[in-house]
């Protein structure tokens, strides 16, 4: 279902027997391929009176049947409690977006569905075992980890197919996470219960294997049992014993699950890695293992590159001196130096009946797979798991948490590298047939012709693929026939919410589900649930049986956390390969968080139990004593268009650059702003260029979508990232190329050589030396000006007449660029002079003149025209330059000023009272345009000041013809009275919601949270600076802090009062800013002579930025020329 904003909320699935929807400001829901349709809010609300419930439900269900959009549904009837919207930035609480944002699931499962999962049948079992009321998903998953005991024997009791002996009993022996043992007296055939015949019968489909250059092979059930025992059976002969050891180098086929399966039968561990793999990787792996046998695919592909397959495979077994002997999966030839009895799969199979294997079962921890860490920042970690635990988890990922069925159809992109391959392998437990490609992205659509040839029901890939798809404008659901396709899975990296609104439009009604684990648990902690809702951006739920919490200091985060795990679980390692007193074990794991699995992720947890991933632990970056998530950057790259793929990382002092000063002696310049360390390494689209325009666009958003400290101190465009075998950023390899010292690891990726490529670029933009001193006169200024921009920006040759702002200039490299200035001349350079003399050439001749040729007004010609002059009043940033853009879109010809604040200059203390800010521009307004009528505007708190002036004027007997305040908040204590109450109602609400959903220990933290925030608001009230940063000024330059801060006061403090000289033009963003009170009945109450509102669809940050600046433009030309046709409040 599309709206005015080009969103597709997707609720086409809905179903409301047990929710309440509450629209607000809804006009109507048409048919998709209406051209106009309103904006709603959504809000799920979990109590509501049955009689309401079944009214909306009855319509809902009509309008939604089966997907469609078939009529309107009535205006007015949703009128329920309208619930609040706070977020921490506006009302300084320490509360997450996501636990306070009203939120639309972007996918509804339908009741039918939720009935009739397996997740669903479980519960009713589990249920009636527990005689507890496990009636919704946080119910049922707080008792999987407070009883976990009971869930675990409940579950497997529940696979009725799965066929153990020994005793169940005692389930877990311990409390303690890292030493407790599951099962320990229970024994189990891990390759068995993948290939039994209960589940699904010998003719069932199995696995279908398809190639880039060969036809595709089908095999069933029986098929496939067969060869695995057939196999096993002469790997006996051979000597293969339980407890050996086998290595695999193999691509994504048949022969990979045969031989797997076939190792896994006899006892032994299998220790699996891809063909594309460095020789350095294979052996960092295999060497430690001792293996006795090397299973691997020989034969050299068209699509390989690189040292020749066989060559690696026979370099790898003269490095092994416990090889017995080789398995060749494809008959390639192996070089002359290779003595070792080499086998042909093939002919091992035919060598034995199936019928000659005895089938027998091993302990529930028994080792199975060893499996590797990416080894970016040392030698990879050998992880040994067991089998028990490893069928387990799987079986309830796969069953509970995917409803996946037999004769299901699943399809993962991946290799036998990386984890996600062993986890579609243990999906042929639940009698689903796996489809598997050992071929490279042919084309784009690759993946996709493979999943609609084949009929795959649940296809998983990576957000890397899905922006691939997005950037090449592929349109799956219209070029391919997906109707089999149930779900999506997405994992590997974090998933933005841009990529869910993607897979909605291009893709299709089903739920795209984020899943997130790793390696070192098999398995996954956050993932996919067939009943629950899908929020863009968050995977659906935390993992049964597995108590996953934010931790932050040791205890419950309020917001973003560590990643950790509370509670014993099968799936945890047994241990380390050769780490035989744990040490290494603990160390990675539980040193961090004693009593707690640690596992290097950062994650955010909505009230409604979603998680939002934030990346790597050890990835974030320090700013000035600031954290910066690297997925905070990521996510607001995502949405720029030319950006292929982009990494940050931090650099050491060691990539400080020299500059001059004064006295022509070297001082410290960085390449960032304010010594930033932060450099951002760009992968751009097929013809696009690090160009002014696009530097400019990514430091602008995310400035205005995170904060400055989010902003990079360097730029670099670059061919490619380093990613690891599996597919996976390395930003530790990426972080030793841009400080210049070897990788530690380059073995361990998929293509070292970009890391020389990223060495250079970083060396010719860090490493060139000191800056030519300022000089005397203006050839030696601009000479130096010239050097400074070139360092700044990253890019040149640049020239004196070329423009900071078009640059890419903004007024955090201002503030830099002054800074330097004053250290270099002692002169200074304010953003109000920059405005007036924005080219090197025009800086240049105002030092060489002297500080008196500086010109001191705070107000600045923005643009030049003719007629009586419109008045732009600032921001809370103090300046107009973030509005450029709107004043560049504004097609009348009178001439434009921008009101800037004192104390951009760094000289005088900013004003912190409206009405003094008022009457010192007042006075230079009347300098220059003596009498009315005057033209005033003013965006976002500019509007007040707007206001104020106007006020002074009409009192002073000037007539105003115009006033436009553009998305203009005001405090919300300012508000009439039934607007203040219904705000503050909504408020205590949320916030009620959000304090019963938290841990104790978060409760302490946010009740103490909240009293620092009363505090804060209570010294605004009092006309002082709070003492916290709001988070969109963390990482200002000081100057710009402090102008910010006064703003701040300034707007707490200011009481609009009734206007008089005329009519005001409101133009509001149609998304209101989280957590701020609606200002409409105030202005309705202010403006005596009429309130002529024009709605711009958008949020807030965005009112000053193209497109929505060309409506705002048009809206104050319209005003401008005396056009009085705007919509009437």
């Amino acid at each position: 279902m599309k709206y005015a904003n080009g969103i597709d909320y997707g609720i086409g699935d809905l179903s409301l027997d047990k929710t309440i929807v509450d629209v607000g400001s809804l006009e109507h829901i048409a048919a998709p391929d209406a051209r106009v349709h309103s904006f709603p809010i959504f809000l799920i609300l979990s109590k509501a009176p049955p009689s309401m419930q079944d009214r909306i439900g009855k319509v809902f269900r009509e309008s939604l049947k089966q997907g469609t959009y078939a009529s309107a549904l009535p205006r007015g009837i949703y009128s329920l409690l309208r619930a609040p919207d706070m977020t921490s930035s506006d009302r300084h609480d320490p509360i997450p977006g996501i636990a306070n944002s009203t939120r639309m699931p972007i996918y509804l499962p339908a009741s039918q569905r939720i009935a009739a999962s397996q997740m669903s049948a479980f519960t009713a079992t589990l249920q009636a075992r527990a005689g507890l009321p496990l009636s919704d998903y946080t119910r049922l998953h707080e008792f999987s980890v407070r009883e976990y005991r009971s869930f675990w024997r409940g579950f497997l009791k529940w696979c009725t197919d799965i066929e153990t002996s020994g005793e169940v009993e005692p389930v877990c022996v311990g409390e303690d996470i890292e030493r407790a043992k599951f099962f320990p007296r229970l024994e189990l055939s891990y390759a068995d219960s993948l290939l039994g015949l209960t589940i699904a019968g010998a003719d069932a489909p199995a696995l279908t294997e398809c190639h880039v250059d060969a036809p595709t092979v089908r095999l069933t059930r029986g098929e496939l049992r067969e060869r695995v025992a057939s196999l096993a059976c002469t790997l006996e002969r051979l000597g293969l014993r339980s407890g050996d050891r086998v290595a695999m180098v193999m691509r994504n086929d048949a022969q990979a699950v045969i031989c797997t399966l076939a190792v896994a039968a006899l006892g032994a561990t299998v220790a699996s890695a891809a063909p594309e793999m460095g020789a350095d990787a294979l052996l960092d792996r295999f060497v430690p293992l001792a293996p006795r046998l090397l299973f691997a695919h020989t034969a050299t592909r068209a699509t390989d590159r690189g040292t020749p397959l066989a060559e690696n495979i026979a370099g790898l077994a003269s490095a092994m001196p416990s090889l017995e002997g080789i398995i060749s999966l494809d008959d390639g030839p192996l070089p002359d130096s290779v003595t070792l009895p080499v086998h042909s799969l093939g002919a091992l199979i035919a060598q034995s009946a199936p019928a000659d294997f005895v089938w027998r079962r091993f302990p529930f921890n028994h080792p199975l797979f060893i499996m590797f860490s990416s080894g970016t920042t040392g030698k990879p970690k050998c992880i040994v798991h067991g089998a028990g635990g490893t069928l387990l988890e799987h079986l309830k990922e796969h069953r509970l948490h995917t409803d996946l069925r037999p004769g299901e159809k699943l399809y993962f992109q991946t290799s036998c590298a990386w984890m996600m391959w062993n986890w579609q392998l243990s999906a042929l437990a639940s009698g689903v047939e796996i489809v598997t490609y050992d071929g490279p992205l042919a084309t784009v659509d690759t993946l996709w012709r493979i999943a609609a040839d084949n009929g795959v029901n649940v296809f998983g890939t990576s957000p890397a693929y899905l922006k691939m798809c997005e950037q090449a404008n592929l349109e799956p659901a219209r070029q391919f026939d997906l109707s089999a396709l149930r779900a999506m899975l997405s994992t590997g990296a974090v998933l933005f919410d841009s990529q869910y609104d993607w897979v909605r439009e291009h893709v299709g009604a089903l739920p795209l589900q984020s899943i997130s684990g790793g390696t070192d648990i098999i398995g996954c902690f956050v993932l996919g649930n067939p009943n629950l809702p899908v929020y863009a951006g968050e995977a659906q739920c935390k993992s049964l049986g597995l108590d996953v919490q934010a931790w932050d200091d040791g205890r419950p985060a309020v917001g973003i956390g560590q990643l950790v795990c509370t509670n014993p679980f099968p799936s945890r390692p047994v241990g380390f390969f050769g780490d035989t007193d744990g040490t290494r074990f603990h160390a990675s794991y539980f040193a961090a968080n004693p009593g707690a699995w640690t596992h290097g992720d950062l994650i955010e947890f909505s009230p409604q139990g979603s998680a939002r991933m934030h990346g790597r632990s050890d990835g974030v970056l320090n700013v000035g004593g600031v954290n910066v998530g690297p997925a905070e950057i990521y996510r607001i790259l995502n949405d720029i268009p030319g950006i292929r793929d982009a990494m940050v990382v931090d650099r050491n002092a060691a990539g400080s650059l020299s500059r001059a000063g004064r006295d022509g002696a070297n001082s410290t310049l960085t390449a960032g702003s304010r010594e930033r360390g932060i450099v951002l390494l760009l992968v751009l689209q097929a013809g696009v260029e690090l160009s002014a325009a696009l530097l400019s666009r990514v430091r602008g958003d995310l400035v205005r979508r995170a904060s400055p400290a989010h902003v990079p101190g360097l730029v670099l465009a670059v061919e490619a990232l380093p990613t690891t075998h599996s597919g996976k950023p390395s930003e530790a390899a990426a972080r030793d190329a841009i400080n210049g010292v070897p990788a530690r690891n380059a073995g361990a990726l998929r293509n070292p050589e970009c890391l020389d490529a990223i060495r250079r670029q970083a060396a010719r933009n860090l490493e060139k030396g000191s800056l030519p001193l300022p000089g005397k006169t203006r050839e030696q200024m601009e000479t130096y000006l010239r050097a400074l921009w070139e360092r700044m920006f990253g890019f040149g040759p640049i020239s004196s007449d070329d423009n900071f702002f078009d640059l890419g200039g903004d007024s955090l490299l201002a503030a830099e660029m002054a800074s330097h200035i004053h250290d270099a001349t002692g002169q200074t350079i304010s953003l109000t002079n920059l405005m007036t003399a924005p080219t090197v050439a025009q800086i240049a001749a105002i030092l060489e003149a002297g500080p008196a040729s500086a010109p001191s007004s705070a107000m600045v010609l923005m643009r030049a025209g003719n007629g009586t002059p419109l008045f732009l009043a600032h921001s809370v940033t103090g300046s107009v330059m973030e509005c450029r853009g709107l004043i560049g879109a504004l097609r009348n010809g009178r001439p434009v000023y921008g009101l800037n604040a004192h104390g951009l200059e760094g000289e005088k203390a900013p004003q912190q009272h409206v009405i003094d800010m008022a009457r010192d521009y007042v006075a230079q307004i009347r300098q220059l345009q003596p009498h009315g009528p005057y033209a005033l505007a003013g965006y976002s708190f500019g509007g007040l000041i707007a206001l104020e002036i106007a006020q002074q004027l009409h009192r002073a007997g000037e007539r105003v013809e115009m006033l436009c305040l553009v998305d203009t908040y005001v405090s919300e204590r300012y508000l009439p009275w039934d607007a203040w109450m219904r705000y503050e109602g909504r408020y205590v609400i949320e916030q009620w919601r959000a304090f019963r959903g938290m841990l104790s220990a978060q409760r302490t933290r946010y009740v103490s949270a909240k009293l620092a925030a009363a505090v804060d608001r209570a010294r605004l009230r009092l006309g002082r600076t709070a003492h916290r940063l709001e988070p969109d000024a963390v990482g200002l330059p000081p100057v710009l802090l402090r102008v910010r801060q006064a703003m701040q006061v300034a707007m707490a403090t200011y009481r609009p009062k009734r206007y008089r000289a005329g009519p005001i033009l409101y133009v509001r963003a149609s998304t209101r800013i989280e957590g701020r009170g609606n200002p409409l009945p105030l202005w309705q109450r202010v403006a005596c002579r009429g309130l002529n509102v024009i709605d711009v669809a958008g949020g807030h940050s965005d009112m000053v930025y193209r497109p929505n600046a060309d409506v705002v433009a048009a809206a104050l030309d319209a005003a401008l020329s005396g056009n009085r046709a705007v919509i009437e409040s």
